[in-house]
């Protein structure tokens, strides 16, 4: 193995993952952080080298010899700190730049911009890992990778087949989706099929969908075997992470209720979501938790920002009867002391984001859910320029091979999934889906240059 060398900036659980996994393995590890405190704490436990400093510094980043590694990695507290730190590593010299996010959004609607900008070459969100994760958990869904295009308006879901998966029980022109939906491939290992209507997928194999955000829960319900809809869901806490998990179990409850210690916050909640249940309380009392009916919860899900309530309430929900608990953990001792207490689904932001960056490092720098990379098919957008075959012509009409999907139209600010009645127009956005043996007539169909749909 050929060791390679990593500059992390950020010394706390995600870049101390890193660099216990990566020197393990041999590599090279530089962790770079502002807290004193952090360096005896890398050098008694980490095979790993420390630079004190601030990351956004250029002196800093010369001491660490960012501009001569392989991947420099930015993971610390701050959002603003790790984009500036990615923009001037890459300009230093960096091979490639990771950067953590704190919110959904800025990943879901923004992230091509950030990318852009600050030449990032993966950008990821702890919070959007970790709603994932929860919605897996709670569920019952398979989704292994989000990517977002068209600033946020399409889902693209990689779904793991299970048996007894509608889309392996039936052909693919039997399954019934949402109108608003298309499966783009089926994945088995490194093969990528781009599916007719005769086709179906076979247990362990991945399915690639593409859906609007209004229809992709609903596809996720129809094709993973154990997705169901809950009755009462109970969460303890009304942070960030909440707010971003109650937005989205919308459509899968029947009732979700949300318990607040802080008043201020409460009032928020409420008005952001008047068709739910928001109480006034602390979700460390039995005899408030008994009042609000967990012992029935279907789901008891504790994202309040302190681990030991976290595990009180959790404790408290089990001893009331509540059927599934799952806890937001952030420090890694704690998550070691709630596997001896069984609590099962244990979700650690942290450690989402270091296997996260992992599987990035492991999969050869591969940022995408699917790309040429890998020898694969790539999503790219293109214009309907007065001069292309396609102008004015129904999708129907135009002979479009099975390895190329026009799998969206971007017209007047709406992202749509096109059937064959649809007439491109002269100004019109596409999203293909592109196998790489079609990538030539992709080229001829709708000439242009290659650009990244927007998110």
């Amino acid at each position: 193995m050929h060791a390679k060398r990593y500059v992390v900036m950020g010394a706390g659980e995600v870049g101390s993952y890193l660099a216990r996994t990566l020197s393990a393995e041999g590599h090279e590890v530089v962790l770079i952080d502002s807290d004193p405190a952090k360096r005896q704490v890398v050098e008694e436990q980490l095979d790993a080298s420390f630079v004190l400093g601030n990351g956004t510094h250029m002196q800093t980043l010369e001491a660490a010899e960012a501009g001569a590694c392989e991947l420099f990695i930015a993971v610390s507290s701050s959002d603003e700190a790790n984009l500036a730190a990615s923009l001037l590593a890459k300009r230093a010299g960096a091979g490639r730049t990771v950067v953590r996010l704190a919110t959904s959004e800025d990943v879901t609607r923004y992230g091509r911009t950030y990318e852009q900008a600050f030449q990032a070459d993966l950008l990821l969100s702890t919070q959007l890992l970790t709603t994932t994760r929860i919605l897996n958990h709670v569920l019952g869904y398979n989704t292994l990778e989000i990517e977002y295009l068209a600033g946020g308006a399409l889902q693209v879901r990689r779904i793991h087949v299970e048996p007894g998966s509608v889309l392996h029980r039936q052909r693919l022109a039997d399954v019934e989706l949402p109108r608003d939906s298309l499966v783009l491939a089926f994945i088995s290992g490194n093969r990528v099929v781009v599916p007719t209507g005769s086709d179906r997928a076979q247990p362990g194999d991945d399915a690639l969908v593409l859906a609007t955000t209004e229809a992709i829960d609903e596809v996720e319900r129809r094709v993973s075997r154990h997705a169901r809809r809950l009755g009462l869901v109970v969460l303890a806490g009304g942070g960030d992470t909440a707010h971003a998990v109650a937005a989205s179990l919308r459509h899968d409850v029947r009732t979700l209720r949300i318990i607040e210690s802080n008043l201020g916050r409460a009032e928020e909640l409420a008005a952001a979501f008047p068709d739910y249940e928001i109480v006034h309380a602390d979700a460390t009392d039995m005899s408030a938790l008994a009042a609000q009916g967990v012992g029935s919860a279907q789901s008891f899900i504790a994202l309040t920002g302190h681990d030991e309530a976290n595990l009180m309430a959790c404790l408290l929900a089990q001893e009331l009867g509540a059927r599934q608990l799952t806890a937001l953990v952030q420090k890694s001792e704690t998550s070691t002391l709630w596997h001896k207490v069984g609590l099962l689904d244990i979700v650690s932001p942290r450690l989402l984001a270091g296997e996260r960056i992992r599987s990035y490092i492991d999969s050869g720098y591969e940022g995408r859910i699917i790309s040429f990379e890998n020898g694969a098919a790539q999503f790219v957008q293109r214009r309907v320029e007065q001069h292309s075959p396609t102008a004015g012509s129904q999708l129907a009409d135009v002979q479009i091979p099975q390895g190329l999907i026009v799998a969206a139209v971007l017209r007047g600010g709406r992202a749509v999934i096109p059937r064959g009645d649809q007439r491109l127009q002269v100004g019109d956005d596409v999203i293909l889906f592109v196998h790489e043996s079609e990538a030539k007539l992709a080229h001829l169909l709708f000439p242009g240059r290659d650009d990244a749909p927007g998110a």
